[in-house]
């Protein structure tokens, strides 16, 4: 015998009352419909929560990407802005690097200068000026010799061109200076060699100027005599000046004679070891001794009007080989204003 259950389908009213005098909707659905809509409603429900809260995980990773994203940026543009100013930096020693080695071309140049200047001294032209000028020059073209005032213009960037091309013509002239400097400094070790020996010569010969006034007030040659009017030989360098003026040795040497005669007054007569030997006459004092060794410069006595003068002067006479020469070809007049 067979027992059977056969759950009943229940039937379900639902009743939906408006406000007011409208009638009353009905719904009826069985038991299987109503557990389907429940169901149904609460895969929804759990559907909503899932996104829901799906959503709002994007939403925090989103929010912490972009401030990730923000800060990269910050760094980003940080970075930037620091290697602008590196590039800047580099360029700035590029330009500085490019004019110095603009100013060791020039000092190289004054150099050779110099190095030719020094030789035209060695072989008795006298340049001083020339040596002036030069040095002059290489402060102009130095950085102390410049300033920053009275500059102007628009803002050109350099091009990655103009860049290189500085670059190129830096390395350039920096490599040329240092290949052509080991040959200039071996050229000037042996001009400053020759300069050595000229500046020996140069005091065994009466190149310095015997004294303080520089005004010369007779050459050397034919002139009428003070005394006379008779036109005579004048055989030396009148030079005029105040009684008590120093007097100095023209060039080292030893003192042959020192006295007095009518016609010299007080003198000196030094013998120098080039050959030559040179007078001083109409001193006011002698300050030194026959056998003395004087070095040029030295004092050897002061000024006066001793002997056949007509005033204050020194009478300087340069004999070579028992013959009077010109002082002239040998003194070297100091770069002075005269106070005189």
């Amino acid at each position: 015998m067979k027992f059977g259950f056969k759950r009943k389908n229940q039937r379900y009213t639902v009743l939906v009352v408006p406000e007011g005098s409208q009638p009353v909707f009905r719904l009826k659905m069985t038991s299987t419909y109503l557990l389907a809509g429940l169901v149904a409603a609460a895969v929804l429900l759990v559907t909503a929560l899932v996104l829901f809260t799906l959503n709002r995980s994007h939403a925090f990773k989103i929010a912490a990407l972009e401030a990730k994203l923000t800060a990269s940026s910050e760094q980003l543009q940080a970075t930037v802005s620091d290697k602008e100013q590196e590039i800047d930096r580099l360029l700035l020693q590029l330009v500085e690097l490019s004019e110095k080695s603009k100013t060791l071309e020039t000092k190289m140049t004054e150099l050779e200068r110099l190095e030719a200047e020094l030789k035209s001294i060695t072989n008795g032209e006298r340049t001083g000026s020339g040596i002036q000028s030069a040095s002059a020059l290489s402060w102009q073209n130095s950085d102390a010799g410049r300033s920053m005032e009275g500059m102007g213009g628009e803002l050109i960037p350099l091009s990655e061109e103009d860049i290189d091309s500085l670059i190129e013509e830096t390395r350039e002239s920096i490599s040329a200076s240092l290949e052509e400097m080991p040959a200039l400094q071996a050229r000037l070790e042996q001009t400053k060699e020759a300069v050595t020996e000229y500046k020996k010569m140069m005091r065994i010969l009466p190149t310095y100027w015997p004294a303080d006034s520089l005004t010369t007030t007779s050459p050397f040659g034919k002139r009428l005599d003070p005394f006379t009017g008779k036109l005579t030989l004048h055989n030396g360098l009148d030079i005029k000046g105040n009684i008590g003026d120093l007097i100095y040795a023209a060039a080292d040497g030893t003192v042959a004679d020192a006295g007095y005669s009518t016609s010299r007054g007080n003198y000196v007569t030094i013998s120098h070891p080039s050959g030559l030997s040179t007078n001083y006459l109409h001193l006011n004092e002698i300050s030194t001794a026959k056998g003395e060794k004087v070095k040029q410069g030295d004092v050897i006595g002061t000024l006066g009007s001793t002997g056949r003068s007509t005033g204050p002067h020194l009478h300087f006479e340069v004999v070579k080989n028992g013959v009077m020469v010109d002082p002239e070809i040998y003194l070297i007049k100091p770069e002075k204003d005269e106070d005189e």
